[in-house]
């Protein structure tokens, strides 16, 4: 196994287990958790969907032909939930908390992807296509 893939799994395991672990608090009712959708509006039914896509999140990096699609995942949970801390939520108190894991998972996402990038086209394009690399202009889906 490459070296990058090893950290790439390294990754994948401490993100899966932080996503089970925050999804079973969103799913089980938590009242810290119940409390964050209120404020932002979204309780129960928000609650219970992002709690379900960070399950099929933790799912899909634990994958191996479907890592990269989870990170993309991953990847736009943790940008939501950044947007909801700079918006809604705020830093004060617990919030700083679970900002910062926030974006610590959001950065690994970004990194898996890297890492990954030759599991999906458009990802691999991302990274990797200039406007004058020959795969530029190619149809992504």
């Amino acid at each position: 196994m490459r070296l990058h893939h090893a950290f790439s799994w390294i990754l994948q395991i401490l993100m899966a287990v932080a996503f089970f672990a925050a999804a079973s608090d969103i799913l089980l009712g938590d009242p810290e958790a119940v409390r964050t959708f209120q404020e932002l509006g979204m309780e129960p039914v928000g609650r219970y969907l992002i709690g379900g896509l960070e399950v099929a999140a933790a799912f899909l990096l634990l994958t191996p032909f479907s890592i990269a699609l989870g990170s993309l995942l991953s990847w736009g949970l943790m940008t939501g939930a950044l947007i909801a801390h700079l918006t809604r939520l705020g830093f004060a108190g617990d919030q700083l908390g679970t900002a910062l894991l926030a974006l610590t998972l959001w950065i690994a996402s970004v990194a898996i992807l890297y890492l990954r990038r030759d599991q999906i086209e458009f990802v691999r394009c991302m990274f990797e296509c200039s406007p004058g690399h020959p795969g530029h202009h190619r149809k992504l889906w």
